[in-house]
């Protein structure tokens, strides 16, 4: 889709957002009236918004996002939202080590993953963006033109080198990889490249990896497996979404990503809810456990999904944990 910006998008979209804000800020009787308002801007935001553009302020800066983004709307509802992301940069960076911390962003999107760790920790960083969609790619790379710290590369990963995929859109401008049968290969298709091939030159040039965050709607454990020569190299802390539902869509069981990651040392875990709320934070959680938080997520509306930051080191965990629960 060729997304283009547009005046009566972008004061729709202006609109609902404020009318949000002041839904879940203001005194009692505002507080409805926005309610009420919002009722005839949100849809009619919906409706003037694909096939467009907007610019949202989140984290602290201005984004160019397509209209359908969910991105303000979440955040407008839910702060803390990837704030987790940002304390785990904040975390590494307090433990010694070498900076610029190096972070490969896989599933980058719009880019807000550099916006968030920015805002907490600016100038700390420098960023390989990975993004399956070409336009959102280049809506990527847009939001951070001008940075030498930040790059982006648009390629489909997962571990099965040189399968044939496509992306699938869920409307929200967070389309999905999908395996494609070869007997139906045709010029909108495109082929995986695993993780080691991508991100090991950027690895090697910085000579560390501090932070793999993968974001893959069910994938996350594929990318991850695709970087198995990162993984037991580098060992950097990894941040993921573990959504055991669509996991277990694609034949897994839900345990299976975290045997994997057991074997280079990954032991000790912090998961966050969907929306940002510290969770629990686990050592060595056997398959029993982690069935029982699958179990939690898929009965609990409020959750769906966790992430999760992994480290070998549970100090590093324990010290996730005490900044979480500091700005709770």
């Amino acid at each position: 889709m060729k997304r283009t910006p547009s005046r009566a998008a972008q004061l729709a979209f202006d609109t609902s957002n404020r009318l949000q804000a002041l839904a879940g800020r203001s005194g009692f009787v505002l507080r409805i009236c926005a309610k009420a308002a919002n009722k005839v801007a949100w849809p009619l935001a919906r409706r003037l918004g694909p096939g467009h553009l907007i610019d949202a302020r989140v984290y602290g800066r201005n984004l160019r996002m397509p209209a359908e983004h969910p991105l303000a709307l979440i955040l407008a509802q839910h702060p803390q939202y990837n704030r987790p992301l940002a304390l785990a940069a904040t975390t590494l960076a307090a433990s010694g080590a070498s900076l610029p911390l190096t972070v490969v962003d896989v599933g980058a999107n719009i880019g807000e993953t550099i916006a968030v760790i920015e805002q907490l920790n600016p100038g700390l960083c420098t960023y390989l963006c990975v993004e399956a969609d070409e336009e959102i790619a280049k809506i990527c790379r847009f939001n951070h033109k001008g940075d030498a710290r930040v790059e982006t590369v648009q390629c489909f990963i997962g571990e099965d080198e040189g399968a044939l995929v496509r992306l699938e859109d869920d409307g929200r401008a967070n389309p999905s990889t999908k395996l494609v049968d070869e007997t139906v290969a045709d010029s909108s298709h495109h082929r995986l490249v695993r993780l080691d091939t991508v991100a090991g030159p950027f690895a090697e040039v910085n000579g560390s990896l501090s932070l793999i965050k993968v974001d893959t709607e069910g994938y996350d454990f594929s990318v991850l497996r695709s970087g198995a020569q990162l993984l037991d190299r580098y060992k950097p802390a990894l941040y993921f979404e573990w959504y055991p539902e669509l996991i277990e869509g694609l034949g897994e069981e839900v345990w299976d990503g975290f045997d994997f990651l057991a074997g280079f040392g990954y032991e000790h875990f912090v998961f966050f809810s969907s929306v940002g709320d510290y969770y629990c934070k686990l050592s060595r959680p056997d398959h029993f456990l982690l069935g029982s938080l699958a179990k939690a997520a898929s009965q609990n509306k409020a959750l769906v999904y966790f992430d999760v930051f992994a480290s070998t080191s549970e100090g590093l965990c324990n010290r996730l944990v005490e900044l979480s629960l500091a700005r709770s």
